[in-house]
């Protein structure tokens, strides 16, 4: 079904709400997901979190987990890590690693419940345990950052050391960042880092990018700033002019290893562009009032998807729309 969503979202929404529909407590969480997201359909965190606490009432720990981030990021109901906390909680004492990742963060950052960096490990060594999975790689860094920083003992780099590459064997940038950041403190050896900085870089959202590109900008060695300058390019995928004006900087400066003025020129004038492209969203947002739209029931809602799906199966193409009127 993920594969199918990521495919051609808007296509597949129709059968993903489907399926929800029916019963199917997976297709449930994927179509809140996407109504969450505004992944294939009009964005409604909302209508997302009621199609999470349908699956979380049938049992599902992921859906309880999902419960929980919408609270702690506010889709669909107000910014509230305190009311995260519990839903989190549950999840992660039925032994779903997401919800001990979750958990342990906000034990360690002290959002909405009191900070307890000794309980936020205990959190993150029980996700680790969890096998090949994402949470368990970022849980692995997680762990890593404690032993090197010393959260409840004496700092120990070389098990830091252990715990790193763990996480960035299993594909978290973070963890990938912190290997070879610490790998190359320890030994020096540059050639063993590159290949995990590179990891990141490709890996990495623009924001990390952003920070990756800044920490290697001033280092001595030119293979270490030519991977600063991809970091840069890489966050420019945010689309941000400040991240577009800072690229144009470091290739005016020569960062990659010879200047470039014109690849600058043209890092700025995307910025201007980005710039400009704002200015006017912003000023036909302020502009234009708000379309009406008419408010169909929920039940009419969902004939109306399941109409479309079922029309989309046979084949029978769609019927030409008819004014809605209101008759209450």
């Amino acid at each position: 079904m993920r594969a199918r969503i990521s495919e051609n979202p808007r296509a597949a929404a129709h059968w993903v709400e489907a399926a929800a529909l029916a019963g199917i407590v997976n297709a449930q969480i994927a179509w809140g997901q996407m109504l969450v997201d505004g992944h294939g359909v009009t964005r409604d965190p909302q209508a997302g979190l009621r199609w999470f606490q349908l699956a979380a009432a049938a049992g599902s720990t992921e859906a309880i987990n999902m419960v929980g981030r919408c609270h702690e990021l506010g889709w669909g109901v107000p910014v509230a890590p305190a009311r995260a906390a519990p839903y989190y909680r549950e999840a992660a004492e039925a032994g779903y690693g997401w919800a001990q990742f979750n958990l342990a963060t906000l034990l360690l950052d002290g959002r909405g419940i009191a900070a307890d960096r000794a309980q936020a490990l205990h959190w993150y060594v029980r996700a680790a345990r969890g096998g090949e999975t994402d949470a368990a790689a970022k849980a692995a860094t997680m762990i890593g950052r404690s032993l090197e920083l010393g959260w409840e003992r004496p700092a120990r780099p070389v098990a830091a050391l252990r715990w790193y590459r763990r996480g960035a064997e299993g594909g978290d940038y973070r963890g990938q960042f912190d290997y070879a950041r610490l790998l190359l403190e320890r030994s020096g050896r540059v050639d063993l880092a590159i290949p995990w900085f590179a990891r990141c870089i490709e890996a990495g959202v623009p924001a990390f990018c952003r920070h990756v590109g800044a920490a290697l900008r001033q280092a001595p060695q030119p293979e270490l700033r030519r991977l600063a300058l991809r970091a840069l390019e890489r966050a420019t995928l945010s689309g941000a002019p400040a991240d577009l004006r800072v690229l144009g900087g470091a290739l005016a400066e020569g960062l990659g290893g010879s200047l470039d003025p014109e690849g600058a020129a043209g890092a700025f004038r995307r910025a201007r562009e980005a710039e400009a492209r704002r200015m006017v969203a912003d000023s036909a947002l302020e502009a234009s009032p708000a379309p009406f739209l008419p408010r169909l029931s929920p039940a009419r809602r969902r004939a109306q998807y399941l109409l479309s799906a079922l029309r989309q199966l046979f084949g029978i193409p769609p019927s030409r729309p008819r004014p809605i009127t209101n008759k209450s």
